[in-house]
């Protein structure tokens, strides 16, 4: 196994920015390549964009956690500047899970093929005691050879503990258990939850409900955390089997302990998904379409 290490400046200049994969308020990612006499290799430079304190702080939390964690279906971290304000990653050149449902709504068993590996990914870092905290579908990529990749790790945490500790909520609004807004949440059913919100949304094309933020009082949530489960498939109107809605009303579940784990569900996953030759096959057709 290769050992993560920290690049001097020389390593940077090097590189050639070849464009912008992706940018967001206090962070960018740039398309970068490194050419050599052996052959060019690309990566994904994720910087920090302006120097504000959260952004550091998740950078460096993504190190501290990638440097211990690999897994197939998790984003490889091969270096990071001195400073800390650039992680040195694999590039995806497929985009992520967004790019899939663009067009319509996934059959269950491509859905379930797909969660398959992320659940993979999302039980081995549980069993070492470290979770995920930002799970949603822009935080799982698709590499060269049509298989997930979990990234983002600036909400992670090992043994419930940040490599620094921050004030502001961890996670996405849409994407997070009921727990998360209340002091000691249960991180690793809330990544359950969060799995579940992505399962969702893969299948119907929609969200569950927009926040279960308790200060919004949002209608759909409310119905699911009042377990008023007959109204709520009769108003949202899906067509979903009963085995996913017998599902989603557990993994939904205002109680932690009720959720299924990563290796359940997982279980779960694997009954339901498609041939290895059939995914690859959907995940073309749908780039294609873009």
């Amino acid at each position: 196994m290769q050992q993560v290490q920290a690049f001097p400046p020389q390593f940077f200049q090097t590189l050639k920015i070849q464009t912008i994969l992706g940018q967001g308020h206090d962070a960018k990612v740039l398309l970068a390549l490194e050419t050599k006499e052996t052959g060019n290799k690309e990566y994904a430079l994720k910087c920090q964009a302006q120097k504000i304190q959260d952004t550091a702080i998740n950078l460096f939390n993504e190190i501290q956690i990638l440097i211990h964690i690999k897994h197939p279906h998790i984003i490889e971290l091969f270096g990071y500047s001195q400073d800390y304000t650039c992680l040195v990653l694999q590039y995806c050149p497929y985009g992520t899970l967004i790019q899939l449902i663009k067009s319509s709504p996934l059959p269950v068993s491509i859905a379930s093929s797909l969660l398959y590996q992320v659940t993979l990914a999302l039980n081995y870092m549980h069993e070492q005691g470290f979770t995920h905290g930002d799970l949603k579908l822009s935080n799982i990529l698709i590499d060269n050879q049509y298989n997930l990749k979990l990234c983002d790790f600036g909400f992670a945490r090992w043994n419930g503990k940040m490599a620094i500790e921050k004030q502001t909520i961890a996670g996405s609004e849409g994407y997070t258990a009921p727990e998360i807004w209340k002091p000691n949440p249960n991180y690793i059913k809330s990544d359950m939850f969060s799995i579940a919100v992505i399962f969702f949304i893969l299948i119907t094309g929609h969200p569950p409900f927009e926040s279960n933020n308790p200060d919004n009082h949002d209608p759909w949530w409310n119905l699911i955390k009042n377990n008023q489960w007959d109204t709520y498939w009769k108003d949202i109107r899906i067509n979903i089997d009963q085995e996913c809605k017998n599902l989603f009303v557990q993994m939904f579940s205002i109680q932690p302990e009720e959720r299924l784990s990563a290796n359940h569900l997982n279980e779960w996953f694997k009954l339901k998904q498609t041939t290895q030759e059939n995914l690859i096959q959907e995940i073309k057709k749908r780039l294609a379409e873009l």
